[in-house]
C-alpha cells in the first residue's frame, strides 16, 4: 500500500477589504446616526410645541379673567340701571313708593339687609336682594320665613316669591356668621299704597 504525502508549501489566504461589508457597516452607522438626529429634531419640536402649549395657556386663563371681569361689570351696570329706574319710578309717584318704602323697613327684621329694589309699575311688582345673617339665636333662615309671614299680613304687600337664596359667612368683629344672601319678590297694592297717604 503506498502513502502520498504532499511536501509542497500550501498557499495561505490573504485577508482582503470586503467592499460589502465596509458598505453594510457604514449603513448601518449612517443610520444610528441618522436615528439620533431625527430623535433630537423630534425632541426639539416637542419642546417647541409644549411651549407653544404654555402660552396659550396662559392667554387663554388671562381671556378667562377678563371674561369673569366682563360679567362683574355688565352686572353692575345691570345693578344701576336697575336703581335709575328705581329712582325714576320713586319720583313719577313719590307718596305711593314712600308708603311701600315705610312698609317694607317696618317688615325686615334687624338681622335682614337690602342692598337693592326694584319696582316695576306695570306688574305692580318690588323685587329686593340683601343680605340675612345670623344672630345669637337667630339664624337667618328663620328670619327671612318670619319676613315672609310678616308680609302676608302686610297692608300693602302680598305673595311674597323667593326667587333664589345661597348660604355664605360674614366677618364681623373677627367673628365669622352664617349668612344667606336672597332675592325675593312681592306684589303690591297700589290703591292702598296711595290711599293712606296724608
Amino acid at each position: 500500500m503506498a502513502i502520498k504525502v504532499d511536501l509542497l508549501p500550501t498557499e495561505r489566504k490573504k485577508f482582503g477589504f470586503d467592499i460589502v461589508i465596509a458598505l453594510m457597516i457604514l449603513l448601518i452607522a449612517g443610520s444610528a446616526v441618522g436615528c439620533v438626529w431625527w430623535g433630537q429634531q423630534l425632541e426639539e419640536k416637542a419642546n417647541k410645541k409644549q411651549e407653544e402649549v404654555k402660552a396659550l395657556q396662559a392667554q387663554l386663563k388671562t381671556a378667562e379673567d377678563g371674561l369673569g371681569n366682563i360679567a362683574g361689570l355688565r352686572k353692575k351696570v345691570s345693578d344701576l340701571k336697575a336703581n335709575i329706574n328705581t329712582v325714576k319710578t320713586l319720583k313719577l309717584d313719590p307718596v305711593r313708593y314712600s308708603n311701600l318704602l315705610d312698609e317694607l323697613s317696618s317688615l325686615l327684621p334687624n338681622n335682614m339687609w337690602v342692598s337693592s329694589i326694584s319696582v316695576d309699575t306695570q306688574r305692580h311688582t318690588l323685587t329686593m336682594s340683601g343680605l340675612a345673617a345670623e344672630q345669637p339665636g337667630v339664624r337667618p333662615v328663620e328670619s327671612i320665613s318670619g319676613f315672609m309671614k310678616s308680609v302676608a299680613k302686610s297692608k300693602y304687600f302680598k305673595n311674597a316669591t323667593i326667587s333664589s337664596t345661597t348660604r355664605g359667612s360674614i366677618t364681623v368683629a373677627k367673628n365669622n356668621y352664617t349668612s344667606y344672601s336672597f332675592n325675593i319678590e312681592l306684589e303690591y297694592d297700589p290703591d292702598k299704597a296711595i290711599g293712606n297717604a296724608i
